[in-house]
Order: structure tokens, then C-alpha cells, then sequence
């Protein structure tokens, strides 16, 4: 496969970067970043984590993460119950490594042979890149999310909700108890190449809308990768942003 990403990472109006990207095996967390890869592979794995502001350890937290799935992620299991007793595996290692409390969204897409998996926990989001449409294929751990869910507000409320940031489930000492009520989401879908995905933290998607996204990214999504994160810095960087976009032909 032919493959094409654009990553970017810039840091908002916080003391230090807490954001950090995986990248097939490389792991970044700077205040300023801008790259273009392309592989020539039959995988790849990307994430993006968001260590919680304004916790101890956040920016400890996301990149301890992403280096865990690096290290532990099997190319050959595409099944959610696998995909579930990782991330869990690595929930307890955190546990046993970081300080107390501290913790850190994941957003991962696994792309492999036609195939994708999707996985995340908090409220980092993963889309695909439509022809018509930016559609949002990961789940958000949220208050906002839980009101939603069990039809209490309506979708036009969620973007400006006040409680839009409080999270309920992700990885790390933080989380502890939230693991008895939450799981990991897993989605499993195959594509058709050409096909564009998008993995973020929430200081993107909290500052476009699904339609502001896909206006910026198409017809070409890893080329206007860098006209999306103009979009984002025009509007104000509100918190440290953070994305990749993934093309596959």
C-alpha cells in the first residue's frame, strides 16, 4: 500500500505540551511540529493521545502511552476483545509507572491489507474522510457524550455544552476507577483505497465542525493537511492541538 500522512502538533495557550503522536514507530511530543511521511508498507499504526491539563503528569501520561502501544501492538489481531485486553494490559502497567494522578485520552487506527481498526479511549476522535462527508468513527468517553446517548440534549447543543471536556474513561492511574464501568471502543470496517482518515485531539475537534473538517481536507487530504491546521490557528488555539491525517491509495 501506498500511504501518505501529515502530522501536525502545535501548542496552545498551556504551560507545556501534554499532546503526543505515534507515527508507525516514531513518537512525537514537541511544541511546534509539521511532517510529512509516506511508507510503502502493508500496515501502519497512528495515535493520538492527550495528556489531561492541569492534572500532575499529563504529558508523561500520553507519551508513556503511545510507546506502550508501540511496543505491544500485535500487526496480525484485528479483534476487539484483543485490541480491548491491551489497552487494559497497559492501563495497569501505567498504573504500576506514573504518578498518581495523571491520565491520557488514546485515538489509535491499525490500517492493514483493506482493513482498518479503530480504537479509542476519552475523547480524542478518529473521522473518515468521506467523498461527502467527514464521519466520526470513534466514541467519545464523555458527560457530553452520555447526555447524548441517552437523548437528554440534542446534537446541536454538544459542541458549546459547558460540560463538553469532562471525560469519564481513558488510561491511566486516573482512570482507575473508571475501568469497573467504561471499555475500551473498537470499530472494524474495510475500505476501499483511495481512503483518508483523520485522528485528533480535542483541540481540533473542538474548534471545527465535521463539515469545516472535510471542507479543508478534501480532494486531497495529506497535501491540505497543513490547510487544515491553518483553519484551526486562525480560529485560536484554545488548547494544545494536535493531528494526522492518513491517506491510502
Amino acid at each position: 500500500m501506498n500511504i501518505r500522512t501529515f502530522s501536525a502538533m502545535k501548542k496552545g495557550p498551556r504551560s507545556k505540551q501534554e499532546d503526543c503522536l505515534l507515527v508507525g514507530t516514531e513518537v512525537i511530543q514537541a511544541d511546534e511540529y509539521e511532517k510529512e511521511y509516506q511508507f510503502d508498507a502493508q500496515s501502519l499504526l497512528v495515535a493520538a493521545c492527550d495528556g489531561l491539563g492541569g492534572h500532575e503528569a499529563g504529558d508523561v501520561a500520553s507519551s508513556f502511552v503511545c510507546r506502550q502501544l508501540r511496543s505491544r501492538f500485535q500487526a496480525d489481531s484485528f479483534q476487539p476483545k484483543a485490541i480491548s485486553g491491551m489497552i487494559k494490559s497497559i492501563q495497569e502497567s501505567s498504573c504500576e509507572h506514573l504518578p498518581g494522578n495523571c491520565g491520557t485520552t488514546l485515538a489509535s487506527l491499525f490500517v492493514s491489507r483493506q482493513r482498518i481498526c479503530a480504537f479509542n479511549a476519552g475523547d480524542s476522535r478518529i473521522y473518515k474522510i468521506e467523498k461527502d462527508r467527514a464521519r466520526y468513527i470513534s466514541h467519545d468517553h464523555s458527560v457530553v457524550q452520555g447526555l447524548l446517548d441517552n437523548y437528554l440534549i440534542l446534537q446541536e447543543t454538544a459542541q458549546h455544552h459547558p460540560y463538553k471536556n469532562l471525560i469519564e474513561f481513558g488510561v491511566g492511574p486516573l482512570f482507575v476507577d473508571s475501568w469497573a464501568n467504561h471499555s475500551v471502543f473498537v470499530h472494524t470496517e474495510r475500505f476501499d483505497p483511495p481512503s483518508a482518515f483523520l485522528l485528533c485531539s480535542d483541540g481540533l475537534s473542538d474548534q471545527l465542525t465535521e463539515e469545516e473538517i472535510h471542507r479543508w481536507l478534501t480532494p486531497e487530504p495529506a497535501k491540505n493537511g497543513h490547510a487544515l491546521l491553518s483553519a484551526v490557528m486562525e480560529k485560536g488555539l484554545i488548547d494544545n492541538t494536535s493531528f494526522t491525517v492518513v491517506e491510502i491509495d
